[in-house]
C-alpha cells in the first residue's frame, strides 16, 4: 500500500482575510476624557472581509463566510501575551465592514494583541475571562460536546480564529491607521474520501470521483466511519502550537498562520458514522466531513501498527466487495508509507483519500476493521490547506432528517400512555379499505371517520379515538425532515389553536413556512410526531436544532363520544392529538382545537409520496 501526501503549508490563498483599521478614537476633549484619567478610552475599530486580499467584504461562500466577530484586547507584555483586558462586539456596517469598540493605549507602553474570534455560537462566556492569561482563554474556548457529525452551512458558519499584525503588539491610539491584512483560519479539519478516479478542476481542487471505465473497483461504498474522533474542538490553537510566516502576493505582504501541531480538547471520543445521507452514488463522500484537530499519537520510530494502532483516530471504509450481499469493513490511516511521515489532524487542512484499489473482502464489522492491521484496500492521500470558496466544500442542512430504522431514527418503541406502547408503523403505500394512494400533503379539509379522497383539496383522513386507531392507518414517512425549530406567528405567538373559527391556523402555519428552501412543510401526522418524540436525543445533538419543549400539535383528529360517539361526531370532531414533550413525556393526549400548542412543522424527502 503506498499514500502519496502532498503537504502544502501555504495558507495565503486559501484561508479568510480580514482588514482591520483602527479609526478615530472616541476622545473627548474635556479632562475627563483625557490619556490621564483612571479609566482607558474607547476607541473604534473597523473590520472588513477580504478575499485573497481584495477587501470586499462581500464573500457569501459558505466556508469563507463571516457572521460574527468578537475582538479580544490582551496586554502586551513585550513580544508576549499578557491578560485579558478587554472584549469587543464588532458591529456590521453596510459594505461589509465591522465597527467595534476598543481600549484605547495609555502611552506607549500600553501595548495590545488583538485576537478575532468569527462565528462562535455562543460568545457570552469571553466576558467571565477578563484578566485571563492567553493560555487560559484558549483552553476555555470550547464547542459544546457534539457526538453526531458536525455539521457547518449558511446559518452556522465555520468557527475562525486570527491575530492582528502577525500576531505583533499594537497600539491602539486615536488617529492610528493600521492597513495589514489578518487571516482568519477554521477550528476544524476536513477530510474527503473516494472510490475510484478523482476528477479536479483548473486550479487542482477535488471535485468529485468516478469509479467507472479502466479504473472502476469491485466495490460501493455505503458508509465512512470516523473512529476516536473529539467530541468537541478548541475555537482558538495553543500559543506552542503554530507560528507565523510572510508572504508577498502581488506587491502585498501578507502574515500568515501556519498550523505546527494539533490543539485538542479535552474530553471523550466517539464514532462518527455518515451513510447513505452523506455518500454520492455509492462512491465518494466530498465536504461532508468535518473533525476536530487530533494528536494521532504516532511513536518516534513506529508506524501504523505500533502501541497506539487501537487508540487513535483512523477512517473505517464500509461496503459491498464485488456484489457481495455482505458488508465488507477497511481501515484508512493517516500515515505516509512512502516518506515515513505520519499525520496529525490539523484545522484548516483538507485530507483527501483516493481509494485505488480494492482487491479482496474487507472485515465483517467496523470493530474488528478498526482492531485489526488494514488489508485489501490501496489509496493515495494528500494533505492540502483549505480551498477558499470551494463550491463543494460545505453543503447546505436542508432540514434534519430521520431516516426510518436508520440515521437518526433508529427508535421505534412508543410509550404513549402509563402501561402503554406501541410500535410506530412506516407510512401505508394505500389508504386501508380504498384502492387510493395515501398523500399527506393533500390531507387539509377537517376529516370524518371516513376518507373520501375524491373530494377536491381532499379531507384529513378517519377520526381516532385511541393511539392504535391512528397508527393501524397512519404511519410516518421513512425519510422524515424535521424543522429546526419550532413555528412562530407574526406576532412572535410561540403557541398557536389548530383552529380559529374557520381558518385551519395550525395547518396554514406549516403550510406557508419556507425554511431551507423548501415551501412544502406541513403539520406532522401524531405516528411522525411521535416519531419525533422517540429520536429527539439524536436531533438535538445535531448543530442549529432548537429542541423541542412543551406539548405539540399534529394533523390527526381525535374521534369524540368516549366510545359512543353521535352521527355528528363521526362526521366532525373538535378536538385533535397532540404530544407532550415535556410535563408527560411522549404521552399522546387530545385538546379542543381552540386550545394554543406549539407547532413543529415536517415535509417529506423529495416530496416523496
Amino acid at each position: 500500500m503506498k499514500i502519496k501526501n502532498n503537504y502544502i503549508l501555504r495558507l495565503n490563498e486559501l484561508a479568510k482575510l480580514l482588514w482591520i483599521i483602527i479609526l478615530l478614537g472616541a476622545c473627548q476633549s474635556d479632562d475627563s476624557y483625557s490619556v490621564q484619567q483612571d479609566g482607558p478610552v474607547l476607541v473604534k475599530l473597523s473590520v472588513s472581509a477580504a478575499d485573497a486580499g481584495t477587501a470586499s467584504g462581500s464573500d457569501t461562500g459558505t466556508d469563507a463566510r463571516i457572521a460574527s466577530i468578537y475582538i479580544l484586547q490582551f496586554n502586551a507584555d513585550t513580544d508576549s501575551y499578557g491578560t485579558l483586558r478587554y472584549v469587543a462586539e464588532g458591529k456590521k456596517n453596510t459594505g461589509g465592514t465591522y465597527t467595534a469598540n476598543l481600549l484605547q493605549s495609555v502611552g506607549t507602553n500600553d501595548n495590545y494583541k488583538l485576537v478575532i474570534l468569527a462565528n462562535l455560537p455562543d460568545y457570552g462566556f469571553l466576558y467571565g475571562l477578563y484578566g485571563k492569561s492567553y493560555e487560559d482563554v484558549q483552553q476555555a474556548c470550547l464547542s459544546t460536546a457534539i457526538t453526531a457529525p458536525l455539521v457547518f452551512d449558511d446559518s452556522h458558519p465555520f468557527p475562525m480564529f486570527g491575530v492582528v499584525n502577525g500576531g505583533a503588539s499594537v497600539q491602539v491610539q486615536e488617529g492610528t491607521a493600521y492597513t495589514g491584512n489578518t487571516e482568519l483560519i477554521r477550528a476544524v479539519a476536513r477530510v474527503d474520501i473516494g472510490i475510484g478516479t478523482k476528477k479536479t478542476d483548473p486550479d487542482g481542487t477535488i471535485t468529485s470521483w468516478s469509479n467507472t471505465g479502466s479504473g472502476k473497483q469491485p466495490f460501493v461504498m455505503t458508509e465512512v466511519q470516523v473512529w476516536k474522533a473529539g467530541q468537541r474542538y478548541t475555537y482558538m490553537p495553543a500559543l506552542a502550537n503554530y507560528h507565523w510566516t510572510t508572504t508577498t502576493t502581488g506587491g502585498a505582504t501578507s502574515n500568515k498562520i501556519v498550523i505546527d501541531s494539533p490543539s485538542v480538547a479535552p474530553g471523550a471520543t466517539t464514532t462518527k458514522t455518515y451513510d447513505s445521507p452523506y455518500i454520492t452514488s455509492g462512491t465518494y463522500c466530498l465536504g461532508k466531513i468535518y473533525l476536530p484537530e487530533s494528536d494521532l499519537l504516532w511513536e518516534n520510530g513506529g508506524g501504523v501498527y505500533d502501541a497506539n494502532h487501537k487508540k487513535r483516530l483512523a477512517i473505517i471504509v464500509g461496503g459491498y466487495y464485488n456484489n457481495s450481499p455482505d458488508l465488507s469493513y477497511y481501515r484508512v490511516d493517516f500515515t505516509n508509507d512512502d516518506s515515513g511521515t505520519k499525520m496529525n489532524i490539523l484545522r484548516n487542512h483538507i485530507y483527501q483519500f483516493t481509494i485505488k484499489s480494492v482487491k479482496a473482502t474487507g472485515y465483517a464489522t467496523a470493530e474488528l476493521a478498526y482492531n485489526s492491521m488494514p488489508k485489501n484496500l490501496g489509496f493515495e492521500a494528500t494533505l492540502e490547506p483549505w480551498t477558499m470558496g470551494q463550491s463543494t466544500s460545505v453543503p447546505s442542512i436542508s432540514g434534519y432528517y430521520l431516516n426510518y430504522q436508520g440515521f437518526n431514527g433508529e427508535n421505534l418503541d412508543w410509550t404513549y400512555a402509563a402501561g402503554s406502547s406501541q410500535t410506530i408503523p412506516k407510512k401505508k403505500s394505500l389508504w386501508i379499505g380504498f384502492n387510493f394512494s395515501f398523500d399527506y400533503n393533500i390531507f387539509y379539509d377537517e376529516g370524518n371517520s371516513y376518507y373520501a379522497p375524491e373530494i377536491p383539496s381532499g379531507q384529513n383522513g378517519k377520526l381516532y379515538a385511541t393511539v392504535p386507531d391512528a397508527l393501524n392507518y397512519e404511519g410516518t414517512f421513512p425519510s422524515l425532515m424535521v424543522s429546526g425549530s419550532d413555528i412562530v406567528d407574526e406576532s412572535g405567538n410561540e403557541t398557536a389553536a389548530w383552529k380559529t373559527g374557520t381558518t385551519l391556523t395550525a395547518f396554514d402555519l406549516c403550510r406557508d413556512l419556507e425554511e431551507n428552501g423548501f415551501d412544502d412543510w406541513r403539520l406532522p401526522r401524531l405516528s411522525e410526531l411521535a416519531f419525533i418524540y422517540v429520536n429527539q436525543g439524536s436531533l438535538e445533538k445535531l448543530r442549529g436544532f432548537t429542541p423541542l419543549s412543551g406539548t405539540y400539535w399534529c394533523g390527526s383528529e381525535y374521534l369524540e363520544g368516549d366510545g359512543h360517539p353521535t352521527d355528528a361526531q363521526r362526521k366532525k370532531s373538535g378536538s385533535a392529538w397532540a404530544v407532550d414533550f415535556n410535563t408527560n413525556p411522549g404521552y399522546a393526549l387530545h385538546y379542543k382545537k381552540t386550545v394554543k400548542l406549539r407547532i413543529r412543522c415536517v415535509r417529506q424527502k423529495s416530496n416523496d409520496k
